[in-house]
């Protein structure tokens, strides 16, 4: 059976026989005999938004990197859709990804319609040209970023946040169900932040998805996860947003004081 009609197998079933889209299972890692991940053991299900939290250093983004199956374990079960990530490959175009820093020329003359058009390279297959639908997926994706308008705009004379938004549409046009980011807030200012923000949060409720968001701002994923995970190598916390940042084990795991996140108001999640 071909990857692409296993991933449709696991959408086709009920959510009760395909069980949780992500499923880490006493997941190890370590990098020159240093460990980076500790028994890491957690579930995740669909349309959920899952922040993971954590000091500078903690091992998040190696997190996301196993998941996506970019690192292979040295123990322990990662399951993505029902399989194992290397299965999938971060190209098949159910997942989406988008990176902390995407490095590019500014004064190279690519068009925002380009850069999005970069995310169907693995629906359009090798030595293809784009067809009628990848350029309909291209423009539809600019238009749901708040891009329209932009298409042929060199990607570096737009401003950071424009930016941040084209390559979220990259990440989205290859009818992505996961997306993955890697603080894709840093470097914007706090208005930035949180149109970014809002924008995802909308997506992610008109397209369905799934997201796991990689930030070390509590405060911020908070206010907009349905879940967090908080690690620092090992997982100090899993739960709703409200029970993480009260516990004082968040404190343990960034191993300094929280007092800006305690009574500066309360954090439903899920907003």
């Amino acid at each position: 059976m071909s990857r692409q009609c296993r991933v449709a197998e696991y959408f086709d079933g009920s959510a009760g026989e395909r069980g949780p889209l992500i499923e880490l299972d006493h997941v190890n890692v370590s990098m020159s005999g240093y460990p980076v991940l500790d028994d890491i053991t957690f579930t995740l299900g669909e349309r959920t938004f899952l922040g993971v939290v954590g000091p500078n250093g903690a091992g998040k983004t190696t997190l996301l990197r196993v998941m996506l199956g970019l690192i292979a374990p040295d123990n322990g079960t990662v399951r993505v859709m029902g399989m194992g990530p290397r299965e999938l490959k971060h190209e098949l175009h159910h997942i989406g990804y988008m990176p902390q820093t995407v490095l590019f020329d500014p004064t190279f003359p690519v068009s925002v319609f380009d850069v999005v058009m970069m995310g169907r390279s693995c629906c359009i297959g090798v030595l293809r040209f784009p067809g009628r639908a990848d350029r309909a997926a291209v423009q539809d994706g600019i238009e749901l970023v708040g891009l329209k308008g932009l298409e042929k705009r060199p990607i570096g004379e737009l401003s950071g946040g424009q930016q941040k938004r084209a390559f979220l549409a990259r990440a989205l046009c290859r009818e992505t169900r996961i997306l993955f980011l890697d603080e894709p807030t840093s470097g914007l200012d706090l208005p930035a932040q949180e149109q970014f923000m809002d924008l995802l949060t909308r997506l992610k409720e008109e397209m369905g998805l799934s997201v796991i968001f990689v930030s070390h701002d509590v405060q911020t994923l908070a206010r907009y996860s349905d879940d967090m995970i908080c690690i620092n190598h090992t997982m100090h916390l899993h739960g709703r947003p409200s029970d993480v940042v009260g516990s004082d084990r968040l404190k343990e795991a960034y191993r300094c004081e929280f007092d800006f996140l305690v009574g500066g108001g309360e954090h439903t999640g899920g907003r």
